[in-house]
């Protein structure tokens, strides 16, 4: 969908003075330019996205003071924001929902995830940096038809209307500020609670039923050799890629 004049107009997006902003060209992806800003020793807070297009993309540099187990609760605290985000600026009958472990879904489809890279792999470590970014389909991209991918989808299918991505971006920037606030003055647990709110239903992760989140953030998760802890350690991104 090719966006109109109203999305030029406010372009680029204006973010919270905490958050410092980089846009990248088209063909780049913000996830890979935010860790190369802070792998190579950049102020945390670097706001890195991409053009306003189909897809919305973002990532935010960070530079954690906790071990990294406790770190990745930044992929919660994104996910909760994305969806308060959406939720604030689409329709009642635009649903989103979690799938563990970063996948967001709009009224059950898989419209966008949460991605994950850090200096370091240890959960007991400190890590020198952790980048959280976001990957949102807004539009369909123009290759397939509406129906035809099962299981994905866009805002823009599901009914949101069309939202202007600098409208996003800056909605995101500040709910995620908001909930990383609130992270800090209280813990965990707000973040925990908003997002198993939100959690799909049913879920299911491989042949393992998903059970709930525990103190920490990993996935319970109910199998045939029974209940096993899964960290969002298992699922960062290498630092290069």
């Amino acid at each position: 969908m090719t966006v109109d004049d109203g999305y030029e107009a406010v372009w680029p997006p204006l973010l919270p003075p905490l958050l410092s902003g980089c846009e990248v060209a088209a063909d780049a992806d913000p996830m890979a330019a935010a860790v190369r800003l802070a792998a190579g020793g950049g102020d945390p807070g670097a706001f890195v996205f991409g053009p306003a297009g189909d897809r919305l993309r973002f990532a935010i540099t960070l530079a954690p003071e906790v071990p990294l187990e406790r770190a990745l609760q930044m992929a919660h605290t994104l996910m909760v924001a994305a969806g308060d985000s959406i939720g604030a600026l689409t329709p009642p009958e635009v649903a989103v929902e979690y799938r563990w472990p970063t996948t967001v879904l709009v009224n059950g489809a898989e419209a966008g995830r949460v991605r994950l890279a850090t200096s370091g792999s240890d959960p007991a470590a400190v890590p020198d940096w952790l980048v959280v970014g976001l990957d949102l389909q807004l539009f369909a991209d123009g290759s397939f038809e509406p129906g035809d991918r099962p299981g994905q989808t866009s805002l823009y299918e599901e009914g949101s209307g069309p939202i202007p991505p600098s409208r996003l971006l800056e909605s995101m920037s500040r709910h995620f500020l908001t909930w990383l606030r609130r992270w800090e003055e209280d813990g965990f647990r707000p973040v925990h609670d908003a997002w198993r709110a939100r959690a799909e239903p049913t879920m299911t992760v491989g042949a393992a039923g998903f059970i709930g989140l525990d103190e920490d953030g990993r996935a319970l998760l109910k199998g045939p050799a029974g209940t096993r802890a899964d960290s969002l350690t298992a699922h960062l991104e290498e630092p290069g890629g």
